[in-house]
């Protein structure tokens, strides 16, 4: 058992730093030549660069980026508080792929021009580049750090905060500077990139895709194995079946991909005559706890 679980930890290691690796690709091969701006703390850090290289006039290096080293220094203070929020597994995990990430943004040499010269097509795939790389680590329990680590922190301790505020309030100043002190046309092309990776990564991130599942069942201690089971709210009330003519119970809840493969493991095992079908809300408000589940 323990064979397997280790065998299991390094297949997640190995996404995670996959994940990083696009990551990083994303950064040096297509928003860096494009001389665009990425979202969440990389694009912190180099606006933080152009303080010190073109406000201050501070000489940095031209044959690294110092990118990569700012957004480790500013992950640091993250990977502590979140050590005792997040769990030590998921904390773990991050501090190795942090450090990966900020090695390959510091070393990887970056082509002179943009490896496509249509700008639109540089950021639709270089977006879904940086995408699959950020939601491929989250899928797996980890994180490149910055925005991710500071939403979860907040959900944790704020179950009704929404994930997404703080990037959206980070990637707002970082697109207004690069519109303000730079250019326009810089600020609109690195939003369509934050886009596009935006989309793609949670599509590939499942933790992030939420499911409305209705269970019908003639179990009466269903309900509460349900709330036990998947930390839920779970509404049930009595129906009545036309065809089998009989009492029904109707149980409804809302989970997050990830965990319905686990819900169905536990319908298997209570009543696997149970009728089940699930649907993908449109919209969802209310008290529902973003997780993320480190696998």
């Amino acid at each position: 058992m323990k064979k397997e679980e280790s065998h299991n930890e390094w297949l997640h290691m190995v996404y995670i730093l996959l994940g990083v690796v696009l990551f990083s690709v994303s950064y040096r091969f297509f928003l860096i030549p494009a001389g665009l701006y990425s979202g969440g703390f990389t694009g912190v850090a180099q606006i933080i660069k152009w303080v010190i290289a073109d406000a201050c006039g501070i000489p940095v290096p031209t044959n690294i980026d110092i990118v990569g080293i700012i957004t480790w220094l500013m992950n640091i203070p993250l990977v502590y508080m979140g050590l005792k929020v997040l769990g030590r597994k998921f904390i773990i995990r991050t501090i190795i792929a942090v450090c990966v990430q900020s090695f390959l943004m510091t070393v990887l040499p970056a082509p002179p021009k943009p490896l496509f010269s249509d700008a639109l097509l540089n950021c639709l795939i270089g977006g879904a580049v940086c995408g699959y790389g950020v939601g491929l680590s989250l899928r797996e329990g980890g994180s490149g750090g910055g925005t991710d680590v500071v939403g979860m922190i907040c959900s944790k301790k704020y179950p009704s905060f929404s994930v997404g505020r703080i990037a959206l309030f980070i990637n707002t100043c970082v697109y207004l500077f690069a519109a303000v002190k730079l250019d326009l046309e810089i600020a609109a092309y690195s939003l369509i990139f934050s886009f596009i990776a935006t989309v793609v990564m949670d599509k590939v991130h499942d933790q992030n895709i939420k499911l409305t599942v209705f269970i019908v069942s003639r179990n009466p201690g269903l309900g509460k194995k349900l709330t036990e089971f998947t930390g839920r709210g779970v509404t049930s009330w009595n129906g009545w079946g036309e065809f089998t003519q009989h009492e029904q119970l109707v149980h409804m809840t809302v989970i997050n991909k990830y965990e319905w493969q686990y819900l169905k493991r536990l319908l298997f095992q209570e009543d696997p005559k149970a009728f089940v079908f699930v649907v993908s809300p449109n919209m969802l408000l209310g008290n529902f706890e973003s997780r993320l589940e480190v696998r």
